[in-house]
């Protein structure tokens, strides 16, 4: 019974083991199948990737020799002798050898045939007397320029272009310079280690090879564009065919094959496919010892192998692949597809990187290194012809608040759109690029040859581009109005750089945000001359602030007897120095670049220090000294612990201090604002405000302020007396003043009859230039008695 019991324990433990061998074994064969499909599609991949690279890289060798013999019509329409020949039926052999010398011998062209007018062909190099040129007569037929391929009777192929010729404004004859496509052409083509080359006629018949061996009959290859095949040698190669179809039909009349060796890849794939036969065996034997443990590690890289192959067959270059296989052959298995995947995306970024070295990867426009080679090229032209250029630069005004506002993505897709309008409205030849940012250049080349023209033609195309710019975008149903500013350019100018053009457009741009944006603007130098001085007194503000050469010069305010009562702070730059500046000049500086917060910081503490000093100089003590304060430090919210700091280190006395307030900060009636005014007026500090009666001027602004004092605008003071509406003012603002409670100081007094006019109305304090002009805090002190 024991024994029996035994065999049945046996028999089902080995049905229960032969049931999970065969379902595993059958799991394993479709894994197998799987990543045999995978792989075919693969090659079927690498076999469509190979035809296109070969495609991309043909039209690349093609544009090359087409772009050499456009690079000499310049020099050929030029050639005045050989036009007047042609125009008058004159030999033109000694006219085009040297030409014809010149072009094969810098390997630009491999022939050179010239026709008159008459469709008679005056020379020729490379064609028979019977051949007919198709490019040749299409120029003849329209006068414009042609490329193409030409091929003779015998089967020669040439890349050709068409060059008109016209003298007195008539077509006197046409330049044909052709290059054989036996030549380099086809050795470009098969450049790269282990490829070929071959020029076949439209039966398959070999014309030429490169490099020069010889190479089996392809002839049967040309029924596909991509083909493999084994060669005797036991070696693999894929052939891409590319037919050739001459400029004047449609017909194939000849091929391009392209033979490059796959030994190794083939190799690697049929390692690949043992190496997962291997990888099932081993997971099978693996599985059925040790059952489902054995079985999610031995699966786990075959499913990996499959999902990834997979990928690779769908053009997903990804892993899913580990190398952590303790199993040699799934190991191997593992290595070999990161390998093959691992080769197949760098091959795949080279192509990217070759396509993208020269584009903006965002837009798909010129890059900046793609501009700067095509802007020295222009430079070069419109210095070689005479014909000016044009450089614009567009920046897009507050992009930076619709791309934190609403999203790179949002912001991506408004340049994208933006850089579509651009392209829209240029010519063919022009060039549009995105250099960064926000940031667009638009290069116009060969606009017409009068200088003032050419400017014009320019200034109409930037206010286009600022029309069509501004048109509403609607991005995620939301409407955007955007706006550019504009720096326009135009060269030759001699001694051009494609920095300096760069530089200069910048220039006017930012001369066109500073006017008011949404508007274009040339470069003028002066304009640049007035930029650069900005910025180095900018700069030297910066280190005056640091070096303590701001002096705060006071000028006296005196009452109607004359007698000093007070004074005004002015700032001033290296006063009594020869490098003395203008307070005009660096107070706007200061203001753009905002050092004005410092400025009046250095008047607040160095007039709290006269203040204090005062205090100890007989006659002094009861003096009034006021200080302007720009309207960021008058919001500030640290001006008041700013001031008490002050007030507590140099012992200054508060009521003697008046900071000025100009009447344009009272547009602005922020909370904080309104604060530190209220909280300076209860520290017993005097508010005057300053230029009273040219800008908000009202009531209701002196109801709620909490002003002591009016000071009446030297505008209003300099023509009373012959004005009668300003006469009329002064004595109106002194009427306000009396009926408010309100000092009031005329500044600007300069003659005796303003002085008797003001004080008949009332006005008991005065300062200008009738009594002192500023001054240094010592020389007001010795003013006193």
């Amino acid at each position: 019974m024991e024994s029996g019991a035994e065999a049945r324990v046996i028999r089902l433990r080995t049905a229960i083991a032969l049931a999970v061998f065969t379902g595993l074994a059958l799991l394993a064969a479709a894994l197998a199948t799987g990543a045999h499909l995978a792989l075919q599609q693969a090659d079927q991949r690498l076999d469509r990737f190979a035809m296109e690279t070969q495609e991309a890289a043909w039209q690349q060798v093609l544009e090359a020799e087409l772009q050499a013999l456009r690079s000499e019509a310049t020099a050929v329409t030029r050639n005045r002798a050989l036009r007047e020949a042609l125009a008058g039926d004159e030999p033109v052999a000694g006219y085009a050898d040297p030409l014809h010398n010149r072009l094969t011998a810098a390997g630009v062209a491999s022939g050179l045939v010239i026709y008159d007018a008459d469709g008679e062909r005056r020379f020729d190099s490379v064609l028979e007397d019977s051949t007919e040129c198709p490019l040749a007569r299409a120029t003849l037929d329209d006068g414009r320029i042609h490329q193409g391929l030409h091929r003779t009777p015998e089967g020669r192929y040439f890349a050709g272009l068409t060059i008109p010729l016209y003298d007195q404004g008539q077509l006197v004859g046409v330049v044909v310079p052709l290059q054989s496509l036996a030549g380099s052409a086809l050795d470009t083509l098969a450049g790269k280690a282990d490829t070929r080359a071959a020029l076949l006629d439209a039966g398959g018949r070999v014309e030429h090879t490169a490099p020069a061996v010889a190479l089996p009959n392809p002839g049967p290859m040309l029924n596909r564009a991509a083909a493999r095949r084994t060669t005797a040698a036991g070696r693999h190669e894929l052939a891409v065919h590319l037919p050739l179809t001459p400029f004047d039909g449609e017909d194939v009349t000849g091929n391009i094959v392209v033979i490059r060796d796959i030994t190794d890849s083939v190799t690697t794939q049929r390692f690949i496919n043992n190496a997962t036969r291997a990888g099932a065996i081993v997971a099978l034997l693996l599985i059925g010892w040790a059952l489902y443990f054995w079985l999610g590690r031995a699966l786990r890289p075959l499913r990996e192998a499959v999902a990834t192959l997979e990928d690779v067959g769908q053009g997903r270059f990804t892993t899913r692949i580990r190398r952590d296989s303790r199993l040699r052959e799934v190991a191997t298995l593992q290595g070999a597809t990161l390998d093959m995947v691992e080769r197949l995306r760098r091959m795949l970024e080279v192509e990217e990187d070759a396509r993208l070295a020269f584009l903006d990867p965002l837009t798909g426009l010129a890059n900046r290194r793609l501009l700067h080679e095509r802007l020295d090229h222009a430079i070069r032209a419109a210095e070689q012809s005479g014909r000016p250029s044009a450089l614009l630069l567009i920046d897009l005004d507050n992009f930076k608040t619709l791309n934190d506002t609403r999203g790179h993505s949002v912001g991506d897709r408004l340049l994208t759109l933006v850089a579509q309008r651009l392209q829209g409205q240029v010519r063919l030849q022009d060039t549009v690029a995105r250099i960064g940012g926000d940031e667009f250049v638009v290069l116009l080349e060969e606009l017409k040859p009068d200088q003032d023209q050419a400017v014009a033609d320019a200034g109409k195309l930037a206010a286009k581009l600022l029309d069509h710019i501004r048109e509403p975008l609607i991005l995620d149903g939301i409407q955007h109005v955007i706006q550019a500013s504009i720096g326009v350019t135009v060269f030759p100018q001699g001694g051009d750089t494609s920095e300096e053009l760069l530089k200069q457009v910048d220039f006017a741009m930012y001369q066109a945000k500073h006017d008011g944006r949404d508007t274009m603007r040339f470069y003028d130098p002066e304009m640049q001359r007035q930029l650069q001085r900005r910025a180095e007194l900018e700069r030297a503000l910066r280190d005056a602030l640091d070096a303590d050469e701001l002096l705060l010069h006071l000028q006296p305010q005196v009452d109607a007897d004359g007698h000093l009562i007070g004074a005004e702070g002015l700032m001033r730059w290296n006063p009594g120095d020869p490098r003395e500046v203008s307070p005009a000049e660096f107070i706007p500086v200061a203001e753009q670049s905002g050092q004005i917060l410092a400025i009046g910081r250095v008047a607040l503490r160095q007039a709290c220090e006269h203040l204090a000093r005062w205090r100890n100089i007989p006659g002094a003590e009861a003096l009034q000294l006021a200080v302007n304060l720009s309207a960021p430090h008058l919001r500030d919210a640290r001006l008041l612990d700013e001031v008490r700091q002050l007030l507590k280190e140099t012992g200054a006395p508060p009521q003697r201090l008046t900071l000025e307030i100009t009447e344009s900060v009272m547009a602005d009636e922020s909370e904080q604002l309104m604060t530190n005014l209220q909280e300076l007026r209860a520290l017993g500090i005097g508010l005057a405000l300053d230029d009273f009666g040219t800008g908000y001027s009202s009531l209701g602004y002196l109801k709620r302020l909490p002003v002591t004092e009016l000071k009446i605008d030297r505008s209003f003071v300099r023509d009373l007396e012959h004005d009668p509406g300003d006469a009329e003012i002064v004595t109106t603002i002194l009427a306000i003043a009396r009926t408010m409670g309100l000092e009031v100081v005329a500044e600007g007094v300069e003659t005796p009859a303003q002085q008797e006019f003001l004080g008949q109305r009332g006005c008991r304090r005065f300062q200008g230039f009738l009594f002192h002009r500023a001054m240094p805090a010592q020389s007001l002190e010795a003013l006193l008695p």
